[in-house]
């Protein structure tokens, strides 16, 4: 093994009485790519934070290239030679991409930024990571992927040996995250050591080398990726062995309930499709092939032609408060930007899309509200002190089911589930679909929107698959692979 880079030593990690970390260890070597795992709340960020200088550990010690090091802001670590490429970004919009690169760092000539040198500087490091934009591009006008690309550009700009990649796939197209993979695979080769967190286990076989894991806030276990399997890495996640990741369930399937025709606006193109009571459609493609789209011009979230019948009763979902009206419920693709309001309690977000039910001539029923959170709370489990803690303060999955439990709330009897489990970890994927399951058996009728194919494949009774806007083809559950749904989801699968 090559030699020690980092130790962190015996962390701990208190937030008044209750302990985040709890003497946690991790040692990374020269050149390695280390999977730091564990379900949401396990306490990796927390960890991450300490080592990135955004928190303070309790107690514990920080050793990197043999000296033991105090690490008392993000300045600090930048200039030891640790950078952070966060899942959600910080960047500035209205400012090129060499600008929020060197941010605080400016070339200056007579005390003012020397942009001529700037942009030089910025195409040295482009060919250096060989990624290649206008260095004067803003950002606002680049992808998600785009923006995380510079984010990468800006943690290899500090000459950094040490470099934490927190979930950067979630947002990435399976093109994209080969581009990602490239990239780690240069940095790796110049001997920068890569932190990488995901939940995403395809990833951690595809180009880990070691793996640490952490369970309540403690070292949970430890191996080289090679000699571990997933059912390894979960058992040592949840405590447990999850005997199946994609819970079966007896399909009783009834009639139609929803046939939706034609659908027409700026991103989707004459979508037609029905949906039966009980069943779990699921909706495929790659990033940008106008699922989400289409799930929000149903709820009305976007304006659209075409026509929508509910149980054979043509209905018109002009606004989110007339789809609820008519039983519609949509768990979003974003949870904290479109799900939830994060400084408000669990029991607020619960009930904010049923609040005429929790009222009375205008004035809240406290007694309603709490059993409304308490109904909830116990029956999807989420783990919180209280529902009075705020929905900011929750780990991701516990905040996943907070919007579910806010949907479930209106009583639906259509649930569209964008991207469900994105960002969370196996013990809450394994949760969210034993709630599915139970949901379609009670004859809720559910449209899944996935972009992991697994999920896609595992929990579907058929599958609709878009590309561009345009539905491609329907499969049936017999004829769905991994392969038939990506020929639908690219060009080449298109006939005229």
């Amino acid at each position: 093994m090559a030699d020690v880079l980092l130790s962190m030593r015996g962390i701990n990690k208190n937030y008044g009485g209750i302990a985040a970390l709890k003497n946690v260890d991790l040692t990374l070597y020269w050149g390695e790519l280390l999977c730091l795992l564990g379900e949401n709340g396990a306490g990796k960020s927390t960890l991450m934070k300490i080592l990135s200088g955004v928190e303070h550990p309790t107690s514990g010690e920080i050793y990197f290239e043999g000296k033991k090091i105090s690490i008392p802001n993000a300045m600090a670590a930048h200039e030891a030679g640790i950078s952070t490429v966060y899942q959600e970004l910080v960047q500035f919009p209205d400012m090129t991409i060499a600008e929020n690169i060197f941010m605080g760092r400016y070339p200056k000539k007579m005390g003012l930024c020397n942009f001529g040198v700037l942009r030089e500087k910025t195409r040295e490091l482009m060919n250096r990571v060989n990624i290649y934009f206008n260095p004067d591009t803003y950002i606002r006008s680049l992808s998600v992927a785009q923006r995380q690309l510079v984010e990468i550009m800006k943690a290899v700009s500090f000459d950094s040996k040490v470099i934490i990649f927190d979930e950067p796939t979630a947002s990435l197209t399976v093109e994209e995250t080969a581009i990602l993979f490239r990239i780690i695979a240069d940095l790796k080769a110049r001997g920068v050591s890569i932190i990488y967190i995901s939940h995403r286990l395809e990833d951690i076989f595809a180009i880990g080398d070691r793996a640490v894991v952490l369970r309540d806030g403690a070292n949970s276990g430890e191996g080289m990726i090679r000699d571990l399997t997933s059912d390894d890495v979960i058992a040592m996640m949840v405590g447990r062995s999850l005997e199946n990741q994609f819970p079966k369930r007896k399909a009783d399937i009834g009639e139609e309930v929803l046939r939706v025709e034609n659908i027409t606006n700026d991103r989707v193109k004459n979508a037609s499709f029905s949906l039966r009571r009980g069943e779990v459609l699921g909706f495929g493609g790659l990033v940008g092939a106008g699922r989400t789209e289409l799930m929000r011009a149903i709820m009305g979230l976007d304006r659209a032609s075409g026509k929508i019948f509910y149980q054979g009763r043509e209905i018109r979902n002009k606004s989110p408060q007339m789809a609820i009206r008519n039983h519609f419920a949509m768990v979003p693709e974003d949870r904290k930007d479109q799900g939830l309001v994060l400084i408000r309690s669990i029991m607020h977000n619960l009930e904010m899309s049923s609040l005429k039910r929790m009222s009375r001539v205008g004035f809240m029923r406290g007694a309603a509200e709490r059993a409304n959170a308490s109904t909830y709370s116990q029956r999807l489990r989420i783990k919180a002190a209280s529902y009075d803690q705020s929905a900011g303060n929750l780990s991701g999955g516990n905040q996943q089911k907070v919007v579910l439990g806010k949907c479930l709330a209106t009583h639906p009897h259509i649930l569209i589930l964008d991207e469900p489990t994105r960002g969370i970890d196996v013990g809450s994927k394994a949760e969210i679909y034993e709630i599915m399951n139970q949901l379609a058996a009670q004859g809720v009728s559910i449209i899944m929107v996935s972009s992991e194919l697994p999920e896609l494949l595992n929990m579907s009774d058929r599958i609709v698959v878009m590309r561009e806007g345009v539905i491609t083809g329907e499969l049936g559950s017999e004829e769905a692979t991994e392969e038939n749904v990506m020929k639908l989801a690219t060009k080449e699968a298109i006939t005229a």
